[in-house]
């Protein structure tokens, strides 16, 4: 059975993954809101739908696992943060190795799907202002 600090790092692997999804999925909305394709961009948003809702479940998991490992550290959850655990990990370098990568891409991914995003938002709003 793995231990809590393993499955949280299993865990935030999962949910990286799942942002690369969602992230994949907003890259290619971008070409039909320009096209003002409605139909394909009904099909992609009900795609993202599944991996938002993958992604809210994995965060509750995450959430259980932040609690448990408060728990056995005895430290306040609400104050509880990643970077707490990384530090608190640098004898256990396999341990503190993985997290501090996974950390990362999920940083990196989350900040590419924002960007993203960002410019779907504005090229919506345009089509919207035109009359598509």
């Amino acid at each position: 059975m793995p231990s809590l600090m393993e499955e949280l790092i299993e865990v935030l692997d999962k949910e990286e993954t799942k942002y690369k999804e969602l992230l994949a999925l907003s890259e290619k909305k971008t070409p039909v809101i320009v096209e003002g394709n409605i139909e394909k961009l009904q099909k992609i948003t009900d795609e993202e739908q599944i991996a938002v809702d993958d992604i809210g479940a994995l965060d509750h998991r995450r959430s259980e696992l932040m609690t448990d490992i408060a728990t056995v550290i005895n430290k306040d959850v609400n104050t509880l943060k990643l970077s707490y655990l990384i530090d608190m990990l640098k004898a256990r370098p396999k341990e503190h190795d993985a997290l501090v990568s996974v950390n990362d891409r999920l940083k990196k991914t989350i900040g590419s799907l924002r960007l993203i995003n960002d410019q779907n938002q504005v090229l919506i709003r345009h089509f919207i202002i035109s009359g598509f």
